[in-house]
């Protein structure tokens, strides 16, 4: 009984504080090409990450590219085609624009929230038809608290009964006379 307890106390505080580690991650982002006057964008767009997360750029178009912030406080430098950059931090929350410095028609921006969305993940398509883009990529769904405490009472539920039962078993073999 004791373990159980232990086992359910060790397991649902991980459980409620997944959300927490798995809010900070990587982001990855995508030079893709595009309908419409510029023939290249980024993808997705705006890009949404929480404070402390990374963000990727990987270039699936023939020329090369760069994300380039627009205050000039981050630049990837030259991503080739088919390339990965290397992760930019986002320590601080804000809207962060960009663009890419040899196609400066090439704009986007990254949004950095304080707290991680409770909102489904959800899937929307590209700018200019490019295909389907994960908003949220390198999270891990959660169980809901309610379904926690659920799981726990239940537990707690399952568990008095068995020691109930045992007890009784136990009572029942003392009481009888060991001839019968």
């Amino acid at each position: 009984m004791r373990r159980l307890l232990l086992a359910i106390a060790i397991v649902v505080p991980g459980w409620l504080l997944a959300p927490l580690a798995a809010s900070a991650a990587n982001t990855s982002a995508q030079i893709i090409n595009c309908a419409g006057t510029t023939p290249w964008c980024f993808s997705p767009k705006p890009i949404q990450v929480t404070v402390g997360s990374t963000v990727t750029w990987t270039n699936s178009t023939a020329p090369t590219h760069t994300a380039t912030s627009d205050t000039g406080a981050w630049n990837t430098g030259n991503i080739a085609s088919g390339a990965t950059s290397a992760a930019i931090s986002f320590p601080t929350a804000g809207t962060f624009t960009y663009h890419c410095a040899i196609h400066p028609s090439m704009t986007g921006s990254v949004i950095v929230t304080a707290v991680a969305a409770t909102s489904p993940p959800v899937r929307a398509l590209a700018p200019g038809g490019g295909g389907v883009a994960a908003v949220w990529e390198g999270r891990l769904p959660t169980l809901p608290v309610g379904a926690v405490l659920l799981l726990l009472g239940l537990g707690l539920l399952a568990a008095r009964r068995v020691r109930r039962d045992r007890t009784q078993r136990v009572g029942e073999r003392i009481d009888k006379p060991s001839h019968q």
